[in-house]
């Protein structure tokens, strides 16, 4: 990288992480002091409202690199205020390189912060995504919207394109300040959101290997989060000059599924179905009208069976509504069809072992691609709400408290 100001920044992002803040900051010291040992190397805990001692747990850590802590007030705010907080004090400090790492995981190793690095090591605008094994239960709204989204549009398969260890270099980090943030991208719409508009404007996006993720459950967020996540990624969309097609080369075959199989938690797993339940009794005439391709899906113990077939012409449909300015209706029905997709899935996965899930996979997203390819989808007619509002679902997400908008 030319003209290197050797100035490397960690940025961790949380919200009342005081049990793991420590570890993975120690994590990216270690880290920062192999790759970096002659760099001016900086750790930055931005935080948004913190009540657990998050801030004392992370002053109290030993580190060599210098500590920053960017504080906000947590009323309105999510891990984009923060992680927009980590790209600023970058950019005073002048640094070439910035890291995210999520403050709640349990798995943090210092070798990521190498192998994270140099895949943004260029002068262009860079940006580094995830891949890890993750639990089968786990990592939803990445299977199952963001993933197949995001093929779909921009013709490019990314196997994990929120999963919140990223990088980028300086380039991206100016680039970005370019770029519209919807009110989504404060909150957790934030990743999709520099993945989407990375692709959007044909910037280099790497794939980096990165073992076992393990963290705390996102699933008592399934109803708040993908709202935030579709927000983010649809706004993007319409910003976008038409659907891609899919570049000549094959996708890689995925390996995203670990060998250990933790279920959720069935007492949060019945809360959201009954709050999903209560929602399309009240909005399943629409849901119906901007969704055709869910009429004939069949019931099932959990609501609807919407199966690895059905869902790449629910995305679809999706895609289609949000281009014809039904940008609300189609995120926020979306947001209850995928609830029954997820409970679907896990009724179909019972029994395959990690290589079947991951074909599984694949076959979903390349199924989606295919469907909103033969829609031929015209984009830039339409734009999305000004602001964020969680609008259809106001009422019904009694799963996870309001402002649980934070990692």
């Amino acid at each position: 990288m030319a003209n290197r100001s050797r100035v490397t920044v960690v940025g961790i992002p949380a919200r009342d992480e005081a049990r793991t803040v420590g570890a993975v900051a120690s994590a990216a010291d270690a880290g920062l002091h192999l790759a970096f040992p002659e760099g001016t190397n900086v750790v930055v805990l931005a935080e948004n409202g913190s009540t657990d001692g998050t801030v004392r747990e992370f002053a109290s850590t030993p580190l060599r690199a210098r500590k920053v802590v960017a504080s906000s007030s947590g009323e309105g705010t999510g891990k984009g205020t923060n992680v927009f907080a980590i790209m600023d004090r970058a950019l005073e400090l002048d640094a070439d390189r910035v890291l995210l790492l999520d403050a709640d995981v349990r798995s943090t190793e210092p070798r990521w912060i190498s192998a994270l690095a140099d895949a943004v090591d260029s002068d262009e605008p860079a940006l580094a995504v995830p891949a890890y094994r993750r639990n089968r239960f786990e990592a939803n709204t990445t299977n199952h919207l963001a993933s197949p989204l995001l093929a779909a549009v921009f013709g490019v398969h990314v196997q994990q394109p929120i999963g919140g260890e990223f990088a980028f270099n300086r380039a991206f980090v100016e680039r970005a300040r370019s770029w519209p943030r919807p009110d989504s991208a404060y909150l957790y719409g934030i990743d999709v959101w520099l993945t989407a508009n990375a692709l959007r404007e044909h910037v280099r996006v790497v794939e980096v290997p990165l073992g076992r993720k393990l963290h705390n459950s996102p699933f008592p967020k399934i109803l708040t989060l993908p709202q935030q996540v579709l927000d983010s990624l649809f706004h993007v969309v319409l910003r976008t000059d038409g659907v891609r097609s899919p570049g000549f080369a094959a996708p890689k075959a995925r390996a995203a599924v670990d060998g250990a199989a933790v279920r959720q938690d069935p007492a949060v797993v019945t809360r959201v179905s009954e709050s999903v339940a209560r929602y399309m009794d009240v909005h399943r005439g629409d849901v119906r009208t901007l969704f055709p391709s869910a009429c004939s899906v069949p019931s099932a113990p959990w609501g609807l069976r919407v199966t690895t077939d059905d869902w790449p012409q629910i995305l679809a449909d999706a895609v289609a509504a949000v281009a014809e300015g039904r940008f609300e209706p189609a995120r926020d029905h979306l947001v209850a069809l995928y609830v029954n997709r997820v409970m679907t899935f896990w009724d179909e996965i019972e029994g395959l072992g990690d290589g079947e899930i991951d074909e599984l996979l694949d076959r979903q997203a390349a199924q989606t691609v295919r469907a909103v390819q033969e829609k031929r989808i015209a984009l830039g007619g339409a734009t999305g709400p000004d602001g964020f509002d969680v609008r259809h679902w106001a009422g019904f997400n009694d799963v996870s408290p309001a402002w649980s908008v934070q990692v």
